[in-house]
């Protein structure tokens, strides 16, 4: 039902704000200011729009602006609420419409539009494309990861305003096997330390002209807000307890090389989930592909809206129900730099909630342990739980860089064509094995696909 508006007030001589959402031909606007006018004559009237996507047909600016975003006459802008950790975020969505074909990605099949900033918005497709190339980069048995010259003259920042090990290094080798130059900041080593905002940090590094920026930060957003305002695309390391992708890929690359497929899987997920980015990203990538997950924690850690994650996600503060018939436990750190609230002494902790050896004997019985890192040994899990046969805590920090290497590959290469190449009845020769013959070879961007005879090009 459409009425006419009531101001309960005179507007004479007020100061007026109007807000819009979006701003283009300006007539909504120049509506709004007609009617108000019939009321009475305010002092001023300045107006505040989320987006001024320009293409004005009527003199109409704005003194308040969200984002500038320059679009053309087939161009669709929505502006969405999406709520992150209970607080409640403005998101920009841009969709270009085509004649007849729908809205496709810009950067064709299977191609990230800019950088990676989460899995949530992923699809399926996508996500399994990364883990398929991933599995090119692994090294084989007894060899150390292959160089390449796929990113030869592109250039990474890791920009980290947070302590990290595992991630920070492994992007930066992931980046030099590929042939890229990387370069590692800090944020005490950044002008962020002398009072230099992460807005002008950015905009700065960016004049410098990187091919991407490798970020974690403390605040959830942190990245996504940047992206809307740089054209360099952003890989999300890790964004407060929001998410962390590449971790929950490797993850998932992780459970695959034990030859499962993850459709139906049992993953106990069991720890701090309120504070884990890391359990955010799991479950949003094991539901895409039907695993079944639970979530485990302290009461005061295991937030009851953890269902409305992704479907499949159910809750216990049950270790043991939690850990029955599970084909993956992953544990989780407890996040104490993320806690307002007095924390758990440790060894109460691990009394309810740390993962022993003869907890083992619940799960199935070719259940895989895994960890994030850093792992606190005493506290969540016991050494001879992460020093067992049954810990992958190690494959995962090696999946790591041949992850990172299939994300930086894709992200930098967006668009791009992949290229192909056979070679016909060349000699090959592998000393490890002391293969010697004639066969023809397929390569494809810089990896070998295939060896043998008759191999036909496509």
């Amino acid at each position: 039902m459409v009425s006419a508006t009531d101001i309960p007030f005179s507007v004479v001589g007020r100061d007026i704000v109007l807000m819009d959402d979006v701003l283009y031909t300006g007539r909504t606007i120049r509506a709004a200011l007609d009617a108000l006018f019939d009321q009475g004559r305010p002092a001023k009237v300045r107006l505040l729009v989320l987006i001024d996507r320009g293409h004005r047909e009527l003199p109409v600016e704005a003194q308040f602006v969200g984002r500038m975003v320059q679009t053309t006459a087939n161009e669709i802008i929505e502006v969405k609420f999406q709520e992150i950790d209970s607080m409640e975020k403005v998101l920009l969505v841009e969709r270009i419409a085509e004649q007849g074909a729908g809205i496709r990605s810009p950067f064709g099949r299977n191609a990230m539009p800019r950088g990676l900033l989460g899995i949530e918005n992923l699809a399926r497709e996508e996500v399994q494309a990364i883990l398929d190339r991933a599995r090119d980069f692994q090294p084989t048995a007894g060899h150390s990861f292959r160089k390449f010259d796929l990113l030869r003259g592109r250039m990474v920042v890791n920009l980290f305003f947070e302590a990290s090990t595992r991630t920070r290094t492994s992007f930066e080798i992931a980046a030099k096997r590929l042939g890229a130059d990387a370069v590692s900041i800090t944020a005490q080593a950044s002008s962020v330390s002398k009072g230099e905002s992460l807005v002008d940090t950015l905009n700065t590094l960016a004049a410098m002209r990187p091919d991407a920026i490798i970020m974690r930060h403390a605040a959830s957003g942190a990245p996504h807000f940047l992206q809307r305002h740089l054209e360099i695309p952003i890989i999300n390391a890790g964004d407060g307890t929001h998410e962390h992708p590449t971790q929950a890929l490797l993850d998932a690359r992780t459970i695959l090389d034990r030859g499962v497929a993850l459709e139906g899987l049992k993953v106990a997920i069991i720890g701090d989930i309120a504070h884990s980015r890391v359990a955010r990203s799991n479950v949003y990538l094991l539901s895409k592909f039907g695993a079944r997950i639970v979530l485990c924690g302290p009461a005061s850690l295991l937030p009851r809206s953890s269902t409305q994650i992704a479907p499949g996600v159910t809750l216990t503060t049950d270790m043991s129900e939690a850990i029955r018939d599970a084909d993956v436990i992953m544990m989780l750190r407890v996040q104490l730099e993320r806690q307002n609230e007095a924390p758990f002494p440790a060894g109460e902790y691990f009394r309810f909630y740390g993962l022993r050896l003869e907890q083992l004997k619940l799960a199935r019985p070719e259940v895989i342990v895994m960890h994030p890192g850093p792992i606190n040994r005493g506290r969540e899990i016991s050494s001879e739980v992460a020093d067992s046969q049954r810990s992958v805590i190690l494959n995962q920090v090696e999946n790591g860089i041949a992850v990172r290497m299939a994300v930086l590959e894709k992200v930098l290469n967006a668009g791009m064509v992949m290229q192909t190449l056979v070679i016909k009845n060349g000699r090959v020769m592998d000393p490890a094995s002391g293969h010697d013959a004639v066969a023809d070879v397929w390569i494809e961007d810089g990896v070998i696909r295939s060896v043998g005879a008759d191999i036909a090009t496509r």
